[in-house]
């Protein structure tokens, strides 16, 4: 077997353990578009503006 066969085959089973033990503490595996994580970012980024603009009318407040 050539040097670089049995790296790649111990590469492969390296990645298919982590695959393994992923799943066991029932992790499953996500892979995303780009399109899903920019708007992904583009929702906590309004999420973050939103939580900011209420932090600074709480403040705003005196009693």
């Amino acid at each position: 077997m050539e040097e670089q066969t049995f790296i790649d085959l111990i590469y492969k089973s390296m990645q298919d353990s982590a695959q393994q033990v992923r799943r066991s503490l029932g992790r499953t595996p996500s892979v995303a578009t780009r399109e899903q994580a920019l708007n992904q970012v583009a929702f906590l980024l309004k999420a973050k503006q939103a939580a900011q603009v209420t932090g600074k009318e709480e403040k705003d407040i005196k009693i």
